[in-house]
């Protein structure tokens, strides 16, 4: 590797999952401070680990896994503390006709109480693959289990989430 390659992979890797890691650090946590803390932790991490970056492997994957740890650590941080604060939604986009965006979030609320009724385990999959674009091999990496089993969790999971919505209506 040549000087400062390194660094300017560890800056694109970083630039690529963005808003992505805030996502996904929001949807496990629910609590803006909280997401922003273990992204920043994670991107933290990413950049001291910056020599050590391999390009054949999937960095994409292993920033997730670190990501998923920080979240982890946070839940588990917060647990000992006590019950923590509300969550803050994101803004609104401006741009939505008022109709259809008190619709789409209704059905987000829904999908979202829906989602959180879940098991850990099933809501944790359907986020990294539905909501995060991860491929099967990258969440294998992720949670560390093999892609068969990332396979038929993920289709328990979303079987699972299909029959609470149609319970609800």
């Amino acid at each position: 590797m040549t000087r400062g390659q390194p660094d300017a992979q560890a800056l694109a890797l970083i630039e690529s999952v963005g808003r992505r890691a805030f996502a996904y650090a929001w949807q496990m946590l629910h609590n803006h401070e909280d997401a922003l803390d273990a992204v920043q932790a994670a991107m933290v991490a990413v950049w001291r680990s910056r020599r050590r970056l391999n390009p054949e492997r999937d960095v994409r994957a292993w920033f997730f896994c670190v990501l998923r740890n920080r979240c982890i650590d946070q839940l588990r941080t917060r647990r000992a503390r006590g019950p923590g604060a509300a969550a803050v939604e994101p803004a609104a986009d401006a741009a939505d006709d008022p109709a259809q965006r008190a619709t789409r979030s209704e059905d987000q609320a829904r999908l979202r109480l829906e989602l959180e009724c879940l098991p850990e385990q099933m809501r944790e999959i359907i986020l990294l693959r539905d909501y995060h674009d991860l491929s099967y091999a990258e969440i294998a990496r992720v949670l560390e289990i093999p892609s068969g089993t990332v396979m038929s969790r993920l289709h328990r999971a979303r079987a699972t989430l299909r029959e609470r919505m149609l319970a609800d209506g």
